[in-house]
């Protein structure tokens, strides 16, 4: 799991990303893996992108490698220098990478593993209906009934952020293998942020409310009479100036929202209407900067270092 914010504001364009990875071992439970994974990438001299979503799956050659490895040879291989005029253009090159060299060879291994599970169950009579961005929905035959089910592929998210030729910065978020969409963008003229990765805990401080109320019997209720909730909910939501927050401003508000995430998982064990969670967010904070007038540049960096104490 992970953490990575993006703040755009006049000044400038701050991408910051945590260093912890989790995975699943041979008995379901998730785990630490480390506290040392890279999240953050240059792209170009005023492009850069942060990942969240799954941390490891096979190359070509069926050898699992880091998801950074592959954001890499993105930039090595489709890139490769190459002068692409657009950060939403990056965005989309990003996404279709990801989509033949993730999305759809991991839609092969989960259908053979389906039916491979499915005739240990005793169906028969497999189908699979076309793909639905992360939804495989498959039906199959059993003791005479014909039973419908739906798998949901663990991807992986990224906001790609950077200043257009135009010299306004842009940031989109994407969930592989759907598209980036304006909707769902920021730009340096409006400022705002966009995050990824395990986000409840800042949503709760913003908005002052958390996504789960909506399952409230009492806001159910209230969307039936005609109410418009979100509107209401609005209400109390913080408000950021963010045209007034200067670069430093940005890199306080990302460590301070990555550092409470942190602490509040530490401390907490889920919610009463969503119990349990995965301490998801830690190590390092990865800190860079890209401004109108300077080119992408790392302000905190992990690096290598020997602990021989």
């Amino acid at each position: 799991m992970s953490l990575c914010i993006t703040t755009l504001t006049p000044s400038g364009i701050i991408l910051t990303a945590d260093s912890r990875q989790t995975y699943r071992n041979n008995a379901g439970m998730t785990r630490i893996g480390t506290d040392n994974a890279v999240k953050l990438f240059q792209l170009s001299k005023k492009v850069a992108v942060v990942i969240a979503g799954r941390a490891f799956f096979p190359d070509s050659k069926g050898v699992f490698k880091e998801t950074g490895w592959f954001i890499n040879e993105f930039k090595k291989t489709v890139l490769d220098g190459k002068d692409v005029p657009a950060v939403k253009d990056i965005a989309n090159k990003l996404n279709s990478y990801l989509v033949h060299n993730f999305i759809e060879p991991e839609e092969v291994r989960i259908k053979l593993h389906l039916e491979a599970e499915i005739k240990k169950e005793g169906g028969t009579n497999i189908t699979f209906n076309p793909r639905h961005e992360i939804t495989i929905s498959y039906s199959f035959t059993k003791d005479g009934n014909r039973i419908d089910r739906t798998f949901i592929i663990e991807t992986i998210s990224f906001i790609v952020a950077g200043y257009d030729a135009d010299g306004i910065g842009r940031a989109y978020y994407c969930l592989a293998p759907v598209d980036p969409t304006d909707p769902v963008s920021r730009n340096t003229e409006v400022g705002g942020f966009l995050r990824i990765g395990q986000d409840d805990i800042v949503t709760r401080i913003i908005n002052g409310w958390a996504p789960e109320i909506q399952n409230m019997p009492f806001v159910k209720k209230a969307q039936s009479d005609g109410v418009n909730i979100y509107e209401e909910l609005g209400k109390v939501c913080h408000i950021i100036n963010w045209g007034v927050m200067t670069l430093q401003d940005s890199v306080d508000f990302c460590v301070l929202m990555t550092r409470i995430t942190e602490s509040v998982q530490r401390f907490s064990d889920g919610t009463h209407m969503s119990p349990g969670g995965i301490t998801g967010v830690g190590g390092a904070i990865d800190v860079a900067k890209i401004t109108p007038d300077s080119d992408f540049e790392w302000i905190r960096k992990k690096e290598l270092v020997v602990d021989d104490s």
